[in-house]
């Protein structure tokens, strides 16, 4: 009986793995397959998910839904978008931020350079092509920092066609400028960028984020994503040419070799892997992204952001009970501190009078 109970554990341990091995995480992109996620097919391409016992499927864009809608659904584990999870959480959506991968925002805007426009000033009363409510709170922040506001330039719905400039009655677009200048420079088409950071305007760009609830009831799967993550992401920036090549065979970005090291390269800009730590980010930072969506009215004034950072779900809470415990020993600590200074104080006038009655008994002799 003891030998076919152990045999049972055995098996039922077995089983229990293989169902934890098996069971597929989802990450949901923001984008098309390309660069940008460079750090995740590293994950998988070098077996750093598995080594953490994570089955990892990774999913392109959704064109019906945005990542956040999708994490929030169940339909995936994790996600990766921009800065626009703050709103999401100013919104009482519970999302918590993982990693950031893009220290800064690659959205920019960009003009012909036939236009004269290099200003965001030079934009009133021009038709500009964003995405609203999406990713435009920067480019709007930009504005506002310039005292401009929404209706000073007539906005565009994005067609997400790279030629729109040139093919499309525009005077400026959205872009990352991590990509959608190549296409220019290829043609050799004179472009001028206008870019947030320029102007003071600071954001986040891609941020791996999941759901509060998973994350509860997942702390070490999440911690195991992240770090496999994050290695990949290491492998990703030390070998973007092979990177490259692993894309190219594996996956269909519909872009030629020289367009992704181009995004590769300008992906590091933003990255910054030899400044900052990989996925490391500041809370801080957040606050200040906050209130920029409250002054743009796209957030309530009450708004919290508080959860949003994932390290403060592992910080470890005492309970009552331990309180009342580590209250005891300090009492207690301080009167055997207080016993012993008696005591110490005791002997030392002992030893004094010692001392002085030696002296007087040698000066008598």
């Amino acid at each position: 009986m003891a030998f076919s109970l152990l045999i049972m554990l055995i098996c039922s341990a077995c089983n229990a793995s293989s169902t934890s091995a098996d069971e597929t995480i989802v990450l949901q992109l923001k984008w098309k397959h390309q660069f940008q996620f460079a750090g995740f097919y590293a994950a998988i391409k070098e077996g750093y998910f598995a080594e953490e016992g994570l089955n990892v499927t990774i999913r392109e864009v959704d064109k019906q839904r945005s990542a956040t809608q999708v994490v929030l659904s169940g339909d995936a584990q994790f996600g990766i978008t921009d800065s626009s999870v703050v709103l999401a959480r100013l919104e009482g959506q519970p999302l918590v931020v993982v990693a950031a991968i893009f220290q800064h925002s690659p959205m920019v805007l960009l003009t012909l350079g036939s236009s004269g426009i290099s200003s965001p000033l030079a934009l009133k009363n021009k038709r500009v092509m964003y995405q609203r409510n999406t990713d435009d709170a920067v480019l709007l922040a930009m504005f506002t920092q310039l005292g401009l506001t929404e209706y000073d330039h007539t906005h565009v719905a994005h067609d997400f066609r790279d030629d729109v400039l040139v093919n499309t009655n525009v005077d400026a677009m959205s872009a990352y400028i991590t990509n959608q200048p190549y296409m220019y420079k290829e043609k050799n088409i004179p472009i001028n960028v206008i870019s947030p950071i320029d102007f003071g305007i600071d954001f986040y760009g891609d941020l791996l984020f999941v759901e509060e609830g998973f994350l509860r009831e997942n702390k070490e799967k999440v911690l195991a994503f992240r770090r496999a993550s994050l290695k990949g992401w290491k492998y990703a920036v030390d070998h973007q040419e092979v990177m490259v090549e692993w894309m190219l065979a594996n996956l269909n970005t519909g872009k030629s070799r020289a367009h992704l090291l181009y995004e590769a390269r300008n992906s590091m800009r933003l990255i910054q892997p030899e400044v900052i730590e990989l996925g490391s980010f500041n809370a801080n930072k957040f606050i200040g992204i906050s209130e920029i969506y409250k002054q743009l009215g796209f957030a309530p004034l009450t708004g919290d952001i508080a959860g949003i950072d994932y390290q403060e779900y592992y910080v470890k809470k005492l309970n009552p009970n331990a309180w009342f415990f580590n209250a005891v020993l300090v009492v207690t600590a301080f009167f055997i501190c207080l016993v012993f200074y008696r005591w110490i104080k005791r002997e030392i006038l002992m030893r004094q009078l010692a001392l002085r009655k030696t002296h007087f008994l040698l000066k008598h002799y």
